[in-house]
């Protein structure tokens, strides 16, 4: 069995197990730059408005190979009355692996409460909610040595639903720190349904199928903070970003260097799976107010599909636009100096 059969194999395997224990989130190397979509408590936490998308394209080389594409946007906002500052957002994420495909809207709310733990750098804890609703689809482009049809397990024709989805999580974040910790899917949507291929009412080997999928429920835990070099034009950025299904764990140990809140780059390491490279720009048009940040990854593969890997590419743009512009400073004379 070759590399490219063998993935195809894989995602067979994962949804045809209905107790599967696979994690079924989409990856990502720059979580430093999609926090909105682990977290909804991240919501509005930038003091302005964000649009960001993100594309992913993860073991290039092989068929079949997971393919993410997202879009979001998030800004900040006080409810009159209780002058409660908040945040809103909203989410997209399509997102494929061989033969399952995902389509994911949710829209979130957070409610910032004031908390200074760090005396001389005050923030707020953000507590959120998402709703939304997950599409699971199975595709029918079968290549299999035996008919398809004769497996109960595998929807011939393809298959199709929608269901309700919901998250939570808890933010704090300040001035140079940030510490979040969410749970996706509370409800664990599920999946099921049966039926018979069309078409082969004679034929004795097509058997009624009986397909059934469940999304698990999964926790993420991330922190960075910002450490000033001694050049104070250089920021050292590390990040730790921690995912589980509650039965396995993967660990992304991050650092960026950013240089003049202009150009950054720096190296992630996801345990036994990857080392990505990334870099990108933060530029202030001038002509139009806000901040444009771009940024792409490279992933090395490091576990057994490395051989047959050439690599994850991920793309991130964002344009952000701040509520909270500086005062101009003004000057007075005083009519006894004239």
């Amino acid at each position: 069995m070759n590399f490219k059969t063998g993935i195809l194999f894989a995602a067979i395997a994962v949804f045809t197990t209905t107790a599967t224990q696979a994690q079924q989130d989409p990856q990502f190397s720059m979580n430093m730059n999609n926090k909105l979509f682990f977290n909804p408590a991240y919501a509005g936490m930038n003091d302005g408005i964000c649009v960001y998308t993100l594309g992913r394209q993860q073991w290039v080389g092989f068929e079949g190979r997971p393919e993410s594409y997202l879009l979001g946007g998030h800004g900040t906002f006080t409810i009159p009355g209780i002058n409660l500052r908040s945040g809103g957002g909203l989410v997209v994420l399509g997102d494929a692996l061989g033969q399952m495909h995902f389509t994911t809207v949710k829209g979130m709310y957070s409610a910032h409460i004031p908390l200074n733990i760090i005396g001389s750098d005050p923030g707020h804890l953000g507590v959120g909610l998402s709703v939304g609703a997950i599409q699971f689809g199975i595709g029918n482009n079968w290549r299999s040595v035996s008919p398809s049809y004769s497996d109960p397990l595998i929807p011939d024709g393809g298959y199709q639903a929608t269901s309700f989805d919901m998250d939570f999580g808890l933010w704090y974040q300040t001035s140079k720190l940030y510490v979040g910790a969410s749970m996706s899917h509370l409800n664990q949507a599920s999946f099921s349904d049966t039926g018979r291929l069309t078409g082969f009412d004679d034929n004795p080997d097509v058997v009624n199928w009986n397909t059934s999928f469940k999304m698990k429920s999964h926790m993420f835990v991330t922190a960075g903070y910002d450490f000033p070099l001694p050049n104070p034009l250089f920021v050292l950025k590390p990040s730790i970003f921690v995912k589980s299904d509650l039965v396995t764990a993967q660990i992304d140990l991050n650092a960026i260097v950013e240089y003049n809140n202009f150009i950054w780059g720096g190296l992630s390491y996801r345990y036994i799976d990857a080392v990505a490279v990334m870099a990108g720009v933060n530029w202030e048009p001038g002509t139009i107010p806000g901040t444009l940040r771009t940024g792409y990854a490279y992933d090395v593969t490091t576990n057994k599909l490395a051989s047959g890997s050439n690599g994850s590419h991920e793309i991130f743009v964002q344009y952000c636009l701040k509520l909270k512009q500086k005062s101009p400073v003004s000057r007075h004379k005083s009519v006894r100096f004239l």
